[in-house]
């Protein structure tokens, strides 16, 4: 009897000690790094030319995901990233500029958040965290879902889809102006502004300002490398000579080197190159000396935006905080294609392009690209290259659009480097929770918990489930290696397609007569997510390209209305005055 007396007294005694040590364990800091546009070869961990030391370490310590998904465009990422939840499910299903007049009358578009929307940030302030935003806000209509009401004890916020890097300047028509927030409440930028730098103290302010016995959750949402690409000319010129080779040549040198990193197999092969793109050989020696300038540009944003990241962890670890945090950096969506006033825009849309450019003070000039008043964007070829050696970019389902990169490192995450298991950014939100110790049931989320393969519990979280993503029509459905997918137009031919994407990234061989079974069954698996989540499926020919352009028009028509009337009486002055002429020499 007194044994077992003894016994139990034992293992009280050694319950109490394992709560009190648990207890005494600080919870973990968060920080959760979003970058802009940046493709899945992007960071010098993944391959890139753009020298990312501070990330790359990042990853070398602990886990480099290889098939990590998002939205093709930043909203509805985003919204994911921030909840968990499926952007259908809370209103978010495409970019408040891509709705169509059908979208704006149903729940799943309404781009608004109701007040009791949970949020990551919301979640940790409830379990005693302290809660920062700083940067790229951008979910759904402009000044709705402000960060301060969703958790967010302080942010300092941008809410667009992109604004000039160095003052508060739209990048597109569709605005006349952009808006940053503190704390809920419009704000001036300071001078001498420069979106990485600037964004980067205010979260460092926000660090320093806390308290510091409670724990952190920082979001860190960096501009870069959104359109405009811009950055000091000296990070620009580091990078002279080096792609001077051309976007041909160094997709194919990407090729070789994502399957020499391990991020694809050595079966991995490019798909064909849309047939707009231009030829590298085929331009003049001053076009190439321009575009390979363009994407010295990016590079050194890319690189700028690294130190300034470097310089939060490095204040971290002066604060004595680092090694207590888990930091994530990823990216929204593939990299960009879309330029401003370059391409064939058609005579008026050029013209007013050019005037709208001109009065907003925006130049493409070749002396002035990556500085304040520079417009720069690195285009179609140079973005097939940023998500090489996957098929397309942003706007697309294809995985150039939607696989981007993704980094987990800090306490309790081994060090394992690449991670080649699917994660949706859905899994974001659950992941925090379950490494911070809070509680949830798994039927709350679209997305799962990573820890137990963070914490080689598990070699996948999803095995063979499914799971999908849908904007603006680009849809797609995953399930292991497989994929289904229909690429709206332009780029696209709007046909479904079956991959298997982990031997075949770049989407090369459809193999939906091979496996018809396989094929319909996630063709129908699809068709359950749409009516599940009430997605609106657009009509072929339409898309969220074509839809910007037809609001751009729109929203522009309305607020520069005295100009189109000076063009329209400009062009039928000299239409009647070339008539008369023309009557005349009869």
């Amino acid at each position: 009897m007194m044994k077992i007396v003894f016994v139990l007294i034992m293992m009280v005694s050694l319950s109490v000690m394992i709560q009190k040590t648990y207890a005494s364990q600080p919870l973990p800091n968060i920080l959760l790094v979003v970058l802009d546009d940046v493709g899945f070869m992007g960071l010098g961990a993944y391959g890139s030319d753009a020298n990312t030391p501070h990330i790359d370490k990042l990853a070398q310590g602990g886990a480099q995901f290889t098939r990590y998904y998002t939205a093709p465009l930043c909203g509805p990422s985003r919204a994911m990233l921030m909840t968990g939840l499926n952007s259908h499910e809370m209103g978010m299903s495409t970019l408040a500029e891509a709705l169509t007049p059908e979208m704006t009358q149903h729940p799943s578009y309404s781009m608004l958040w109701q007040d009791n929307q949970k949020t990551l940030a919301s979640r940790l302030q409830s379990s005693g965290y302290q809660t920062f935003a700083s940067g790229k806000w951008g979910i759904g209509r402009v000044g709705k879902n402000l960060p301060h009401r969703f958790g967010f004890e302080r942010s300092f916020v941008l809410d667009s889809t992109g604004a000039s890097n160095y003052t508060e300047k739209p990048y597109l028509a569709i605005y006349e102006s952009v808006k940053w927030f503190e704390d809920g409440k419009q704000v001036s930028l300071p001078a001498n502004f420069y979106s990485s730098r600037n964004i980067v103290d205010k979260m460092i302010n926000y660090i320093d300002e806390s308290d510091i016995h409670k724990p952190f959750f920082g979001y860190l949402s960096l501009q870069a490398i959104h359109i405009p690409v811009q950055v000091p000319v000296e990070y620009i010129d580091k990078y002279n000579g080096t792609f001077d080779k051309g976007w041909d040549h160094m997709r194919k040198e990407r090729l070789q080197r994502a399957i020499n990193l391990g991020l694809v197999p050595d079966t991995a092969s490019l798909s064909d190159t849309p047939p707009n793109h231009r030829k590298w050989d085929a331009l003049s020696a001053p076009d190439k000396d321009y575009w390979a300038r363009m994407m010295q540009v990016n590079a050194g944003m890319m690189d700028a935006a690294d130190h300034h990241i470097g310089r939060l962890i490095n204040r971290l670890d002066e604060l004595g905080k680092l090694d207590n945090t888990i930091i994530i950096i990823t990216s929204d969506n593939g990299p960009e294609f879309n330029t401003i006033g370059q391409g064939d825009r058609g005579f008026i849309m050029g013209i007013a392009e050019q005037i709208w450019m001109k009065t907003k003070g925006w130049d493409l000039h070749f002396d002035n690209l990556g500085q304040a008043g520079s417009l720069a964007a690195i285009g179609a070829e140079w973005a097939l290259v940023s998500s090489a050696p996957l098929s397309l970019y942003k706007f697309n389902s294809s995985e150039g659009g939607q696989r981007v990169p993704l980094i987990i490192a800090g306490p309790g995450i081994e060090s394992q480097g690449l991670v080649h298991p699917r994660a949706h950014v859905s899994d974001i939100v659950p992941t925090v929770l379950d490494k911070v110790g809070i509680s949830f049931s798994p039927d709350e989320f679209y997305g799962r918990s990573l820890m137990p393969l963070l914490s080689e519990q598990k070699i996948d979280v999803w095995a063979n489930d499914d799971f999908a993503i849908e904007v603006s029509g680009n849809a797609s459905l995953y399930r292991g290696d497989w994929k289904v997918v229909s690429v709206k137009a332009p780029l696209g031919d709007e046909k479904w397609r079956l991959y298997n994407v982990l031997a075949d990234p770049g989407e090369t061989i459809n193999l939906a007569s091979e496996f018809p079974e396989l094929y319909q069954d996630m063709l129908s698996e699809y068709a359950a997510y749409v009516q599940r989540f009430n997605i609106i499926e657009l009509a072929e020919g339409e898309s969220a390209i074509k839809q910007v352009a037809i609001n751009s028009i729109k929203l522009w028509s309305l607020n520069n209305w005295l100009i189109l009337l000076i063009i329209a009486l400009i062009i039928t002055s000299l239409s009647l005055l070339l008539i008369k002429l023309m009557s005349k020499r009869q």
